[in-house]
Formats: C-alpha cells, structure tokens, sequence
C-alpha cells in the first residue's frame, strides 16, 4: 500500500517555538481543570472555614481546611512546576529533527535524528495521528498546535514549511 502525501517535511523546534506552544497548550487544557479544581477546594476549605467559625471545637474541621488549602496549592503549583521542567530537559532534546508526514487520513510525526550520534535503532518510532473527531489544528503566529484528544499534542513551527505546506496544516480537519 502506498501511501499519497500531500506533503513530507523534516523540520526541528527551536526553545522558544516550543515554550510558547507548550503554554498556549497549558491555557486550552490544563490550566482550566486545575483552576476549577483549586476553586473547589478554596469553596470546601471556606465550608469548614464556616463551621469553625459557628463551632470552635470542631477540631477535624481545622486539619480539613489545611488539606483543602494544600490542595488547592498544589493544583496551581503542579502545572507551573511541570512546565519548569519541561523547559529545562527540552534542552537535551533541542537539535532533535522530526519528519511530518501529511495525507487526507492522518498524520505521522516522527525522529530522524537525536542530533547526537546513535543508532538508527535508538530512535523512537513514528506517531499516527488520524484526522478523525479528535484532531484539531490550532494556528498561530509562529507555528501550529496539532492535538489528538486532550493528552497528545504537537507543535509545528510554521517557519520550516512553505505558503503551501502552511496552508495544507491550516486546511486539515
């Protein structure tokens, strides 16, 4: 079987590209379910909050609160953490070349080089991302967000890619 491309392109994603795609990514997709969940837990934390107040002797109720805040804390830590170290381990993977590879079907990402010497062996294998009901292509200024679901992201760097490949990745749906 083979395989009719509309287009097959090596490119690389340079820090920045990257840092601003993840945080776009973050904003659609983490940042909501976080800030609702750390809203929940201020909400329950003002609850037991309230209770203290009507009843001091409540003594479970002040461990609670302390959770509940905890919680919340860490549900707007957690993602920011993340991010932190993403961008500090990118650097170990910065010269890495991927190949996208686009039909009317799906969408196949993948390493050509690590931009160290290793074996071809070494090199993780090729992502399918069918264009069904969870694909989506987000553009922006500099690059494309292409998501499969919630979970499965990838960031195309619009700068690699002439008006006509751009234009395919904006059209795909």
């Amino acid at each position: 079987m083979t395989d009719n491309y509309l287009f097959e392109k090596n490119y690389s994603v340079p820090f920045e590209i990257f840092r601003e795609g993840y945080i776009e990514f973050q904003k659609k997709f983490v940042f909501p379910q976080a800030n609702l969940t750390a809203v929940a837990f201020l909400i329950l934390a003002g609850v037991f909050i309230f209770s203290v107040i009507e009843d001091n002797s409540q003594y479970f109720a002040y461990l609670l609160i302390f959770v509940c805040l905890a919680m919340a804390v860490r549900q707007w830590y957690n993602p920011r953490k993340l991010r932190a170290n993403l961008f500090e381990s990118f650097h170990l993977t910065e010269n890495t070349v991927y190949r996208i590879s686009v039909t009317e079907k799906y969408v196949d990402i993948s390493t050509v080089s690590t931009g160290e010497e290793s074996e071809d062996d070494d090199l993780p294998g090729k992502s399918r991302i069918p264009i069904d009901e969870n694909f989506s292509v987000l553009e922006y200024d500099k690059y494309f967000l292409i998501f499969s679901g919630k979970v499965v992201f990838y960031i195309i760097p619009k700068e690699n890619f002439s008006g006509k490949e751009n234009e395919i990745l904006r059209n795909l749906k």
